[in-house]
């Protein structure tokens, strides 16, 4: 259960995480290069790697 509540937590704030990163990198391209930059889908790919990672850090964090 502990495992599955980590793995939502990592999707949501992976996701979140995700749309913050494209706006900053958006807003960096428009100041320096007068473009919008950006990755495209980076908070799903963002998502993802959280519902990995976070499961995995708290894992650690438990037995250690």
């Amino acid at each position: 259960m502990r495992t599955m509540l980590a793995i939502i937590i990592g999707i949501v704030g992976g996701f979140i995480v995700g749309i913050a990163l494209s706006s900053l990198i958006g807003i960096i391209g428009m100041t320096v290069f007068g473009v919008p930059l950006g990755i495209k889908f980076l908070p799903y790919y963002m998502a993802m790697i959280c519902a990995v990672l976070v499961p995995i850090v708290d894992s650690r964090r438990k037995n250690g």
